[in-house]
């Protein structure tokens, strides 16, 4: 009844701890579908400097990624988990070996790496002379090997001419076999580009991806911006392209033009999230489709 007793005690603790390791897997996939990733950027330019931010969150920012710049300093990126930066340890060892390369740089020579480097040279005279020595006594013997290298690449060329004439006709034959192949590839491309399913694939491509830039687009932008080229027409040019995309920053940026005065400057804010369960909708979708489905068997193909 003892070994019942622990045999059932040990197993008892193995079925809890695979229960947490469930639990465990099963809050991470939640919260990857559940759980949004959040984006933020902010940036600010004026007549003398400019700076900016980036930040990316997850988990209530309890994981994320920030990187900054400015005119003032180069890009800096920080990675945080639990609120404890990552690359803490690089910036300390950058910092150290800075240091360490400054103090190389002014030790004084030692005396015994003098003396060295005087017995290498003498040694390197040495070796000079010697081989202007061999290179005399090898001139004679280098260009009696060139001439006989230089009759066998004849005999070789002479036995080879009467093989010449099939080989040319081979790589004709090559060359059409490859040209018929290509022509027949884009004549299959041409009758799918023009079928029914190609053109359900790309009205199913289009809206999908139509939805995929409505759920990234940031939620919330504000901004200020004066802008100006110094040339009235290129500066009417501008405000009319930033008209087309009106519909996407609406009334949030407000555009300043100056139609005489070349200017850049303002400031700008952008919030957005992304779920990973719309991705994971949107690859069951994919899947479902038949014209997708078909479209990969033919590539698997070739």
């Amino acid at each position: 009844m003892g070994i019942i007793h622990i045999m059932l005690g040990i197993l008892k603790v193995v079925g809890i701890l695979l229960l947490i390791v469930l639990g465990i897997l099963l809050l991470a996939v939640l919260a990857a579908l559940f759980c949004p990733v959040t984006y933020s950027a902010v940036g600010r330019r004026d007549a003398e400097a400019y700076e900016g931010r980036v930040r990316i969150g997850w988990l209530f920012r309890l994981i994320s990624f920030t990187f900054t710049f400015g005119s003032e300093r180069d890009g800096d990126f920080c990675i945080r988990i639990f609120g404890i930066p990552l690359n803490r340890k690089k910036e300390e060892d950058s910092k150290k070996s800075l240091q360490a390369s400054r103090g190389d740089e002014f030790k004084p020579a030692e005396p015994e790496k003098i003396v060295e480097k005087q017995t290498e040279q003498e040694h390197g005279e040495k070796t000079e002379k010697e081989a202007e020595r061999k290179t005399e006594t090898t001139t004679e013997t280098a260009t009696e090997k060139k001439t006989d290298s230089v009759l066998q690449k004849l005999q070789e060329f002479l036995k080879q001419i009467p093989g010449i004439p099939k080989k040319f006709l081979d790589v004709l034959k090559k060359i059409s076999l490859t040209v018929h192949h290509i022509c027949d590839k884009i004549n299959q491309i041409k009758e799918f580009l023009e079928s029914e399913r190609f053109a359900r694939l790309k009205a199913l491509l289009f809206q999908e991806g139509k939805r995929t830039i409505c759920h990234i687009r940031p939620r919330k932008i504000k901004g200020h911006i004066k802008i100006g080229t110094g040339d009235p027409y290129r500066t009417g040019q501008l405000l009319a392209v930033a008209g087309i995309f009106f519909p996407v920053y609406g009334e949030h940026i407000t555009i300043e033009p100056y139609f005489e005065q070349k200017i850049l400057e303002g400031n700008m804010s952008v919030k957005g999230r992304i779920y990973g369960n719309f991705f994971v909708r949107l690859a069951w979708r994919l899947f479902r489709d038949s014209d997708i489905r078909f479209m990969i068997k033919k590539i698997k193909r070739g």
